[in-house]
Parts: structure tokens; C-alpha cells; sequence
């Protein structure tokens, strides 16, 4: 008799595998990470506005205490990215599952040089939902010594460079918000100039 049960334990078991309903598609991510990544060059070249910064205050933040930052903080019209292609392309040869950036942060007066470098979101590969790519925003100075200016300190006191943001652009294209991941800014609104 037992044997008889495993037997038919086993087939109704391959049988209900076989109809678990229909099937999701196979996505190839690399393909789709290079069509997203086509898709969004063009729509990301140009020059934006920092509308808003918004900062969450951290107590136990070393850098915010040297501004210093002591609450909740949110910066209007903060400052002006200017975003073009990276070129030539920081991999060789390029790798089109990645979006290269280089560009220029335009703050008080001071215009630094900037770059990022951005991986497509899985969960938009899979859904068209949530952010579209992730990336790390930071400067790109020339190899050498230098001396680091008040306002690029501060950029990088508030948490702004060499942080991890998500992206999210609209769906006309002309704002996008950039979710920070760690250092204290929390959310980053920018607009087409």
C-alpha cells in the first residue's frame, strides 16, 4: 500500500508543477538594462535645476555636525547640475548596461566637476515600477593635489557627494527625483532648465 501512495503523491505533485498557471516571461537583463539605459541618455543630458534638497537631520552624523546641521533641513533652488555623456567612456570597451555621466555642479558662485554612473533598477526591468537606475554622485577633479574649498566641503558635509541615490524621471521628462540612500539627504527634486 505504500508504495501505491508515494506513487501517487508523486504524480499528483508533477502534475500540479506543470499547471501553475501561466507563465511569466524570461527577461534578459542585460538586453534590457542597455534599452533602458539608451532610453534614458537623451532624456538626462541637459542642464537641471536643484529645486529642492531636503536633508534628515542625524545626530550621530559626524559630517552634519560640522556645518552644523541640528534638525530637519530643506535647501530651495540648491544648485545647477549640468549632465552630458561621459566621454571617453570609463570602461573598455564601454559597457552599455550602464549609463556613464560626467557634467558639472554648479554651487555659490563655484562650478565643481561632477560624474555618475548609472545601474538599472531591476524591479523597472521586471514591472516599470520604482526608480528607474541607481547610482553614486561624487566629483570627478583631476588626479593631483588640491585644496578642498568651504563650498565643496559643505556639498560633502550635508551628505550630497559620495552618496547612493535612486532616479526616478518623469514621464515628461522635464523633473526627476533622486531618493539619497545614506548619508542624510533624503530626497533631491530637480527640474530642466
Amino acid at each position: 500500500m505504500k508504495p501505491t501512495i508515494y506513487f501517487i503523491l508523486a504524480a499528483v505533485s508533477i502534475l500540479f508543477s506543470q499547471c501553475s498557471g501561466k507563465e511569466e516571461p524570461k527577461i534578459d537583463f542585460d538586453k534590457a538594462s542597455i534599452q533602458l539605459m539608451s532610453e534614458l541618455e537623451p532624456q538626462l543630458v541637459d542642464t537641471w535645476k536643484m529645486q529642492k534638497v531636503q536633508i534628515n537631520y542625524q545626530p550621530d552624523n559626524y559630517y552634519q555636525k560640522k556645518i552644523p546641521l541640528n534638525r530637519d533641513t530643506t535647501f530651495q533652488d540648491f544648485a545647477i547640475l549640468t549632465v552630458e555623456s561621459a566621454s571617453p567612456a570609463r570602461t573598455s570597451p564601454r559597457d552599455l548596461r550602464r549609463g556613464e555621466y560626467n557634467g558639472t555642479l554648479q554651487f555659490r558662485n563655484k562650478t565643481y566637476p561632477i560624474q555618475f554612473d548609472l545601474l538599472a533598477n531591476s524591479e523597472w526591468l521586471i514591472d516599470k515600477k520604482g526608480p528607474q537606475a541607481s547610482f553614486t554622485f561624487s566629483f570627478n577633479f583631476p588626479p593631483g593635489l588640491r585644496l578642498t574649498e568651504s563650498e565643496e566641503e559643505f556639498l560633502n558635509n550635508i551628505g550630497l557627494m559620495n552618496d547612493g541615490y535612486s532616479l526616478n524621471l518623469s514621464a515628461d521628462q522635464r523633473t526627476m527625483i533622486w531618493q539619497g540612500y545614506n548619508r542624510g539627504v533624503e530626497r533631491i527634486d530637480l527640474k530642466k532648465l
